[in-house]
């Protein structure tokens, strides 16, 4: 019974396909041995739906690698993405677009061996753009990754069971809003220790990386650093300025393309993975914010300083008039010393003496 059961469904699976009747065949290869098929390798077939991509069906591929999805639905706007999963590493192959006028399509899905270490992984080329601004510098960088090998580089997992780190960019650590120019790596980047991580797998070939982040003006300083994240022959460092005579980097001086920008850029030799490029820009726009806060301390420091005058004035005058006797009472006191001083029987002899040495000058 299995045995006819099983001839059945190899009958079904070769048996021929109706013209109208939607299906995608292929077969999964392992690129790394030299195209050779792979079996028993999982098949997801994601279909696009609400501008995104859903997984539909799925499918394990037969001893020959031979895979098949049939009774698809068929349309203008029915477009798939098959791929396959080989040592936890899904591979989507091309795009296909099922229409009544061609309802078939064959794919072939190759899949690679993976390494964990070392890092096969160089940047062909580095294109940076620094545009110093009032409040922050915004800089862009875009890079072209190149996995030279045979193999898919997935990284070394670390010890507690976290995702592996394949690639870090060690943009400096005040950055603030990146943004990604594909959605994809902004979904698979986070940051780890001030800097932005990945655990994306990398196969072989070249992938575009291009990205933006802002440093504000306080923190920079007038100086933009960074480390190389990987190997790279060409880096080329772009300042776009008023005054590019100000700008100065630890890069040979580059061809300028345009008028206002300094152009420095390395690409007679290999940099090294840590290589740290240093861009002086000279002065720097300060913000109004800045001013307005110069300006509020100022005043600030002048009410204060005011305040504490009148204050003071106030406390030394008051002791002022504390010390020293009212009018009325220095009249009295001079008219009750001259009732004092002149007697109604002046005794002879002793008390002219002593009225003669009250009139004389001090001694």
């Amino acid at each position: 019974m299995i045995a006819k059961l099983v001839l059945l469904a190899c009958s079904a699976a070769a048996a021929p396909l109706s013209e109208q009747e939607g299906a995608i065949t292929g077969g999964v290869v392992n690129a790394s041995a030299g195209r050779a098929p792979v079996s028993g390798a999982t098949v997801v077939l994601r279909l696009q739906r609400d501008g995104g991509l859903v997984p539909f069906r799925e499918t394990t591929t037969d001893a020959q690698g031979r895979f098949l999805f049939r009774q698809l639905p068929v349309g203008r706007d029915r477009q798939y993405l098959p791929g396959a999963n080989r040592d936890g590493v899904h591979y989507p192959g091309p795009r296909v677009k099922l229409t009544p006028q061609q309802p078939q399509a064959r794919v072939e899905l190759p899949v690679y061996d993976c390494v964990t270490n070392p890092s096969p992984l160089v940047i062909r080329r580095h294109e940076i753009t620094i545009r110093p601004g009032s409040d922050a510098l915004s800089v862009t960088e875009s890079m072209t990754i190149d996995n030279p090998s045979a193999k898919s580089y997935v990284g070394l997992a670390p010890r507690g069971g976290d995702e592996p780190i394949t690639l870090q960019l060690s943009i400096p650590p005040d950055f603030e809003r990146t943004t990604f120019d594909k959605a994809f790596f902004g979904r698979r980047f986070s940051l780890a220790d001030g800097k932005l991580v990945t655990g994306i797998p990398w196969p072989p070939g070249q992938k575009e990386l291009k990205f933006t982040y802002l440093v504000p003006n306080g923190r920079s300083r007038g100086r933009w650093e960074r480390p190389l994240d990987l190997p790279c022959p060409h880096v080329r460092v772009r300042v776009e300025t008023a005054r590019p005579e100000k700008v100065s980097c630890n890069l040979p001086q580059g061809q300028s393309e345009a008028g206002r920008e300094a152009v420095f850029e390395s690409s007679d030799q290999v940099l090294p993975a840590g290589y740290t490029i240093c861009v002086r820009l000279g002065p720097v726009p300060v913000p109004l914010a800045v001013y307005a806060r110069w300006l509020a301390v100022a005043i600030l420091a002048a009410l204060v300083a005011g305040t504490s005058i009148v204050i003071l004035g106030r406390r030394l005058g008051g002791k002022s008039r504390a010390s020293r006797p009212k009018t009325s009472e220095v009249l009295k006191t001079r008219v009750a010393g001259a009732k004092r001083s002149v007697p109604q029987r002046p005794l002879p002899g002793a008390s002219l003496r002593s009225a003669a040495s009250h009139r004389g000058p001090p001694s």
